[in-house]
């Protein structure tokens, strides 16, 4: 079968070859037993390229060989789709190569497609699957890749549909992901073969028009090389001098961003030059020489080396301009860092004389991995996992520190909030505010890099929902959310359990009263698993507390019960949290007469009873009407919001009177909106006020001022 093999094919030989350089013969032998294998189970199956299937996990495997990976890394790529598209079974792969083996296997296997209704849905649930095998191993990432890395390279036989479907997702997951795991070599290839497949006209034209400006500028640039070597030399410093070749797809993403010209030249594209020299100091010392031979330009100076990026990369970073105008971007690195930045964490095993070093990339490997593992534990959906995951693995970082001169590396686009859950789940959850560079800042203020943050907490304190419109490591929405469910879930238990005794009190009925029995045998009606789930159900509007109340009462359910008792109103504060939300449509607030109806999601909405919003969204009949009113309670320390629109005389400094005159009156605005002609303004304000009679004492306010012509609530009864 081999030998009808498309030349370009990766065989059997080939990669048994590569593995004898480095692996014993006992190692060797197993893996051509996990090839003969593959070859049995894939026997007969040709790819969409006509080619037979086995030579698919052949070449996987033999870029994991190229690394120097271990016996079972090759064998389980060999093995890696055995388990999704063949009759052998986990079990099978174990009893003959090993539990590792069949572990890591299993870890790329991606999860049935039945059992989702999508396919972004399967997605999502098989990249959270795999990432929880690669937290007890990382080799199962690495497969993952390689797997993705022949299958972007073979895209052209797919569908335009296909082949775009699969680029975007090697650029969105794969990439970054490649990335993380300090894999640049990798990194970069399968992001130019995505690239390539997911706009080939672009990237053919960018590549030809950075070629034609290599080989014009060729005699120039290679000046530069020969005049930075010898500078070196002259400073007694070993050390190599090359050009490295620019990222197509990062320039693509520059210019369709607007940040650099479309025409190329040697004025706006730069010469990316590379610097190995044999130590730490060597690279300081080099950096000497160029800033010597070369202007530096401002503020683009990078010390890596000091404070590594988040997955272990080092080096020294500067752009220079020569006199002939041509910008130069300089990387030096020692012969250490390069390799760890090319290959992460397997550059010790490609490399054996680094060993001492490979302890930190896999330093930094370990802090993901924990950090990953964690959020995995708190997120609820596979879907917003791979939404937090793809956040946190596109954005780049910013270095931040502690008081105490702790770093720690976020993304960058990172608030308080992100800070603060880095340094530990509970201090994310009591955060109330913070310190920066000793000033302070709002939660949701963008952390600068090089910042030093100072969080401040309450232990009564607790995340709120809007977090999540700012928050932007996937560790603190993760977090977030996670608070967020379980207050919910608590808050609907609460809720749909004060429902119900209201509505037992209709018929004279007690919670308390009723025999366990009853209890029993409606949740068994009911299917629902406990009282928890019940008073669950009723808050979200699954089950009418009513009907519910009768069969507790009545165990055979017969409508023979007195039904002339009235209604019992469910008494709210508005303050009681998640699951009871005053709506933003009306803005109800005390004194209001107001009515409710359940959400699945929301919990109980309360409106103004002439909300507008009712009617239209059908919820105007009294069926779904909860009898809902405001608890006489006395505290002044609660505020609700409340819409006032302003008819003003456009005259100066009128927006300035009302402002100050509702801070005297101590009332803080929310919001303001302007609109209107030359002659007249209608000014929209969101303030906080305690009750109806508070907001009625603020419009009097209002409306005796001299430019005020008039004074309306929003959605007033008189106004509707």
């Amino acid at each position: 079968m081999q030998k009808d093999a498309p030349s370009s094919c990766i065989s059997s030989t080939d990669l048994l070859g590569l593995v004898g350089q480095y692996m014993s013969d006992e190692d060797v032998e197993k893996i051509n037993q996990s090839y003969l294998l593959a070859f049995k189970a894939h026997d007969g199956v040709i790819r969409k390229s006509g080619e037979a299937y086995i030579f698919h996990p052949i070449a996987v495997a033999y870029t994991l060989a190229d690394l120097h990976m271990d016996v079972d890394t090759v064998c389980a790529a060999i093995l890696h789709d055995v388990i999704e598209d063949t009759d052998y079974s986990k079990d099978d792969i174990s009893e003959q190569f090993g539990e590792v083996v069949a572990d890591l296997v299993d870890g790329v296997t991606k999860l049935s497609g039945g059992q989702f209704t999508t396919r972004d849905e399967a997605a999502a649930a098989s990249f959270q699957k795999m990432m929880a095998a690669m937290t007890h191993d990382y080799r199962v990432v690495l497969i993952k890749l390689a797997d993705r890395l022949h299958n972007v390279k073979t895209l052209a036989v797919r569908s335009p549909s296909s082949r775009r479907r699969i680029a975007k997702e090697t650029l969105d997951i794969h990439v970054p992901l490649a990335r993380r795991m300090g894999m640049n070599t990798l990194r970069k290839d399968l992001q130019l073969n995505a690239f390539r497949h997911l706009y080939p006209w672009r990237s053919e034209r960018l590549e030809k028009a950075m070629q034609k400006l290599v080989t014009d500028n060729a005699i120039e640039h290679q000046d530069i090389i020969d005049t930075i070597k010898q500078g070196l030399v002259d400073k007694n410093i070993d050390g190599k001098v090359f050009s490295w070749e620019k990222n197509v797809y990062k320039l693509y993403k520059r210019i369709s961003k607007g940040k650099s010209h479309k025409q190329l030249s040697k004025f706006t594209e730069s010469l990316e030059l590379r610097v190995l020299v044999n130590n730490t100091i060597d690279c300081y010392s080099a950096l000497g020489v160029v800033h010597q031979l070369f202007h530096p330009k401002v503020g683009s100076f990078k010390d890596f080396i000091a404070t590594p990026k988040g997955y272990g990369f080092q080096a020294l970073q500067t752009a220079l301009i020569t006199p002939q105008r041509q910008l130069i971007f300089v990387q030096i690195q020692s012969n250490e860092m390069h390799q760890i930045a090319q290959y992460g964490i397997t550059a010790s095993k490609r490399f054996p004389e680094l060993l001492q070093s490979s302890g930190k990339s896999q330093m930094y490997l370990n802090r993901w991995l924990e950090q990953v593992q964690e959020i995995q534990n708190i997120t609820g959906t596979a879907a917003e996992f791979l939404e937090d995951m793809k956040a946190d693995l596109f954005l780049s970082e910013i270095y931040v520190s502690t008081p105490r001169g702790e770093a720690k590396v976020l993304p960058k686009g990172s608030t308080p909030v992100d800070f603060a859950y880095s340094i530990h789940t509970e201090v994310g959850d009591k955060c109330v505010s913070a310190v920066i560079d000793g000033e302070p800042a709002r939660l949701n203020a963008r952390l600068a890099n090089g910042a030093t943050v100072l969080i401040l907490t309450d232990q009564d304190a607790a995340p709120s929902p809007t977090w999540l419109n700012f928050a932007v490591t996937a560790k603190a929405r993760s977090s977030i959310r996670s608070w967020i469910k379980k207050r919910k879930s608590h808050e609907f238990v609460e809720l749909g359990q004060k429902i119900l005794e209201k509505s037992l009190l209709s018929f004279n009925q007690q919670l308390d009263s009723i025999p366990l029995k009853n209890i029993n045998d409606t949740l068994l009606a009911l299917n629902l698993e406990n009282k928890n789930a019940l008073y669950t159900s009723i808050a979200n509007g699954n089950q009418s507390a009513k009907l519910v109340a009768r069969r507790l009462i009545d165990n055979d359910g017969l409508t023979s019960l007195d039904e002339n008792h009235k209604d019992q109103l469910l008494l709210i504060k508005g303050t009681e949290g998640l699951a009871v939300s005053l709506q933003k449509c009306c803005y109800p607030i005390p004194n209001d007469s107001i009515v409710a109806y359940p959400n699945k999601q929301t919990g109980l909405e309360v409106h103004r009873d002439n909300c507008p919003t009712l009617a239209r969204n059908g919820h105007s009949l009294q069926k779904d009407i909860f009898s809902i009113a405001w608890v006489d309670d006395t505290s002044k320390e609660s505020h609700f919001l409340a819409a006032l629109n302003l008819q003003v005389r456009n005259r100066i400094g009128v927006l300035s009177h009302i402002t100050n005159l509702l801070e005297k009156m101590d009332i803080n605005i929310e919001d303001i909106n302007i609109s209107g002609d030359k002659e007249m303004k209608d000014m929209y304000f969101l303030i906080q006020v305690r009750d109806g009679a508070h907001l009625r004492l603020v419009a009097e306010s209002l409306q005796s001022q001299s430019h005020v012509l008039d004074v309306v609530r929003v959605l007033d009864e008189n106004n509707q």
